[in-house]
């Protein structure tokens, strides 16, 4: 069993306001929730990394164990220093943190893991990147790579492992380091010592917010207010977490393919497409091969896609084909091979294909395990593509791969599919053009070339997603 806490300093950084039921909480915790030998102190400033070291020098006049950081904003009940001190579980940890969220909109959980892929372009300059994760087990305490210090527990050897020379007095456990906050920047050098760091879902804290409102949050608030009224169950964690599931089930898989373990494939997967972008900035591929290349031989895209692929988003278009059946069908882009599956279970012929490299690498590899069906599946070459492959298809998919095409290889690429294409047959397509203001720098819009497609080709659009080939159209016309 893990030391004790012991004698618990008390540490309130002050902010300049402090609302009423923040005032309720300290004075029962004042009241009810502290031990013999315990003690508190209230530190104000206007900055709250001064607050933090005025009180940490403080805590090491002391005779105490450990020092206990609460925000001046925290809410929370007259025993929750109790709870987060007498956890046998917690005691494993040199840092614990309660489970609280940031303060604004949306609520994220202060839940920080540092992200395993740091940018390599100028943005490796600002700091260390962090990835906000959710906690889905509300009776667990998860490991971290930073804490808040909004209500925090820490044991006194790791000041006195990280004083400086000059004494504390002249000793900034915390402050600014590029980008990153005080508590980011203290929990990297805690880490720095070999301080296990942690936080629990089994104490919960509030968090005092200033909230910017409008017409989003408004109808949020009445849909779920009446909804609840008419008898409808309460919001739960378990509406989202089948997608949170899926997610870890396919690093699960991922990890078995790569040989890496699976909580760091899940980790990579939770950093979605900034990585990728990151690649992208630094290598900023020009040409068509480039391109291709920069798809084969990006494993960060690898990883984003396995979260791609168990997002809501994502199921909304997959679900769109649930009832497809017996066809023959062309997949263009087929990444992780998750929609190839997903129609090749359904009795349907499907030619997946990818540039060559990992993802398409990875396809194969998880085809054949599909015992039954993995002879339904067939892996194409490129040139089959720009081909159209003998003019067949009852249908072909692409889902978001059409954004990715350089634009000198538009035109013969989806002309080949459309060629592919039996008369009659249809074209599944969602396309996203838009950069998302950086975030996605890989993808080109094709606004007006895919309307020239279109047209050019005859294609008549059923709904978002479907355009049929007309009957009796001889590709030699267009």
């Amino acid at each position: 069993m893990a030391a004790d806490w012991g004698k618990v300093f008390i540490g309130l950084r002050y902010q300049p306001y402090l609302p009423a039921y923040t005032c309720e909480s300290l004075i029962g915790l004042v009241q009810f929730g502290m031990r013999p030998g315990d003690r508190r102190s209230f530190v104000y400033s206007k900055t709250m990394h001064k607050a933090a070291n005025t009180l940490a020098r403080e805590f090491l006049e002391s005779d105490c164990d450990a020092l206990c950081f609460i925000d001046s904003d925290a809410v929370f009940g007259t025993n929750a220093l109790e709870e987060l001190r007498s956890d046998p579980e917690g005691r494993e940890f040199d840092v614990l943190q309660a489970f609280t969220v940031k303060r604004g909109w949306p609520p994220e959980p202060m839940f920080l893991t540092e992200a395993p892929d740091q940018p390599q372009s100028n943005d490796r300059l600002r700091g260390v990147h962090l990835v906000t994760n959710l906690p889905l087990d509300s009776d667990r305490i998860y490991p971290v790579d930073a804490v808040s210090l909004h209500f925090t527990l820490i044991r006194r050897w790791i000041f006195e492992k990280l004083l400086e020379a000059e004494g504390p007095r002249f000793t900034y456990w915390f402050e600014y380091s590029r980008d990153n906050g005080e508590d980011v920047t203290f929990s990297h050098h805690a880490r720095q010592v070999n301080a296990k760091l942690g936080m629990t879902t089994r104490l919960r804290v509030g968090h005092v917010s200033e909230v910017i409102t409008g017409w989003d949050t408004m109808v949020d608030y009445f849909d779920r207010k009446f909804a609840y009224a008419a008898g409808e169950p309460p919001a739960s964690l378990e509406r989202f977490k089948p997608y949170f599931k899926a997610q870890k089930q396919l690093a699960e898989l991922v990890a078995e393919f790569t040989g890496e373990d699976a909580e760091l494939v899940y980790q990579k997967s939770c950093t979605g497409v900034l990585p990728v972008a990151d690649k992208w900035n630094v290598e900023q591929p020009q040409t068509v091969d480039q391109v291709r290349a920069f798809y084969g031989t990006t494993p960060q895209y690898f990883y984003d896609l396995v979260k791609w692929n168990a997002t809501p988003a994502f199921q909304r278009i997959l679900n769109r084909l649930a009832e497809v059946q017996g066809e023959k069908i062309f997949e263009i882009g087929g990444g992780l091979g998750t929609t190839t599956e997903f129609l090749a279970t359904r009795g349907n012929r499907v030619d997946y294909y990818d540039v060559p490299g990992v993802l398409s690498d990875f396809a194969k590899w998880r085809f054949a395990r599909l015992n039954g069906f993995s002879q339904n599946i067939r892996m194409v070459e490129r040139g089959e593509v720009i081909n159209g492959n003998g003019a067949g298809y009852d249908r072909v998919v692409a889902i978001d791969v059409i954004e990715h095409l350089h634009p000198d290889e538009f035109d013969p690429v989806v002309d080949g599919l459309a060629t592919g294409l039996r008369p009659g047959g249809v074209l599944f397509a969602h396309n996203n053009w838009s950069d998302q203001n950086g975030m996605y720098p890989f993808h080109f819009d094709h606004t007006a070339r895919w309307a020239a497609f279109v047209a050019r080709h005859g294609l008549v659009q059923v709904d978002d997603f479907t355009w049929k080939k007309p009957v009796g159209r001889k590709e030699s016309e267009i």
